[in-house]
């Protein structure tokens, strides 16, 4: 078991307890299985909307998104795409149940809870994970809902005198705790995995431990909030230029004269425009931050004469620049999801003064449950002989 101060000090062990292949590979699973589910309806909503194949493929490539073009988009569109997007959100708040229930675990002591462990965790407990913060939605459109009824009442005589009139008050109360719960919402959203990954919270106990936080934290919440972003862009750009060290150090070996020469330029710069480069839309957004610009990523290209085998070659760096680059928002997504970790289980000490980490969870009462029963099978026949050999009489001595 870790020791924790319970304070500010604890939210800067997370970059450390981030660098974690294990919880990174869970992220990574989510990011790319989000990603492929958006992309493929991203891909049907363009082509709902009119566009071919090829067209869509030479504007988006691999990162298709409806906001990146001139071109009219159609409402039945912009929801077939907006459904991907959802499903990706919902993906990533599994996964940052998962890296919650690993961190938790990992904070309790067992340094061998797997990945394979969280995900029967998360199938077991993900539903209150997504329906906090979806509640909190639902408790925003009734409230938003009976206000549009009660508006269209009031466009009528007299019927504006009960249904505004005279309930305005009660309608300004409403409406400052629509927008409490709005922001509610916004905490639930980062909060809700670790308040089930830690606490094994259901639905309704999230939705409260989310107006509890927000209510009796809330200084603390904002400050911790910043701190955890700041140490994910930080800690993230550290990681990512340590990978692009090592890229330019592939790049020195095998580039050289009597090596590989102008054949290796030829197979990354083709590789790595799908990523950074002419194909893809990131490249302001990562060019920027690492400061990193290539031939690619500046769009100057020049015709590559590629054969058979280099173009085999560039499919296959293609797809190990694509995991390599993944690692990094892997990464980020982590340091996210383990500094919320932190922070509720801080959070929850100061204001209830409950220690989460020294409870015991469900495993280790599962493992209780189970010891006793071992105990009492093993201690029956003993007590059953014992009993028998009270009950049978003596035999008198001759």
């Amino acid at each position: 078991m870790k020791t924790l101060y319970f304070d500010i000090r604890d939210i800067f062990r997370t970059p450390r307890l981030a660098l974690s292949g294990k919880k990174m590979w869970v992220h990574l699973i989510g990011l790319f299985l989000g990603w492929a589910i958006y992309s493929i309806l991203t891909y049907v909503a363009f082509l709902a909307n009119g566009q071919t194949l090829t067209e869509i493929w030479k504007t988006h490539y691999f990162f298709p998104c409806l906001l990146n073009t001139d071109l009219p988009i159609t409402w039945y569109a912009w929801i077939i795409s907006g459904i991907g997007f959802a499903i990706w959100i919902i993906i990533f708040i599994l996964t940052s149940l998962a890296v919650s229930r690993i961190t938790y675990k990992q904070l309790k002591g067992d340094e061998f809870f797997s990945s394979g462990d969280s995900y029967k965790y998360v199938k077991k407990h993900g539903a209150a994970a997504i329906m906090g913060p979806v509640s909190i939605i639902l408790i925003i459109a009734f409230f938003i809902i009976m206000a549009i009824i009660a508006a269209w009442i009031s466009k009528w005589p007299v019927l504006d005198i009960i249904f505004f009139g005279l309930p305005y008050l009660l309608y300004f109360v409403v409406s400052t705790f629509v927008v409490y719960t709005a922001v509610v919402f916004v905490v639930s959203f980062l909060l809700a995995p670790s308040i089930v990954g830690t606490a094994e919270e259901d639905t309704m106990e999230t939705v409260f431990q989310s107006y509890s936080t927000l209510w009796s934290q809330p200084w603390r919440l904002v400050i911790y909030e910043a701190i955890v972003g700041g140490l994910s862009l930080v800690a993230t750009f550290i990681y990512g230029y340590a990978l692009i060290f090592g890229y330019r150090f592939i790049n020195f070996v095998f580039g050289t004269s009597w090596l590989m020469d102008g054949k290796l330029s030829r197979i990354t710069e083709q590789a790595s425009s799908y990523i950074l480069g002419t194909h893809s839309a990131l490249t302001p957004t990562i060019s920027r931050f690492f400061n990193l610009y290539t031939p690619a990523s500046l769009g100057i290209t020049k015709p590559l004469f590629l054969t058979t085998t280099d173009i085999i070659a560039v499919v296959f760096v293609c797809i190990a620049l694509f995991i390599i680059s993944g690692t990094v928002v892997a990464y980020f997504l982590t340091n996210i999801s383990i500094g919320q970790s932190l922070i509720y289980v801080i959070l929850r000490k100061k204001k209830d003064d409950e220690n989460l980490i020294e409870r015991k969870d469900e495993d280790e009462l599962e493992e209780g449950e189970e010891e006793k029963k071992e105990e009492k099978i093993t201690t029956e026949p003993e007590e059953k002989e014992e009993k028998k050999k009270e009950e049978t009489p003596e035999e008198p001595e001759k």
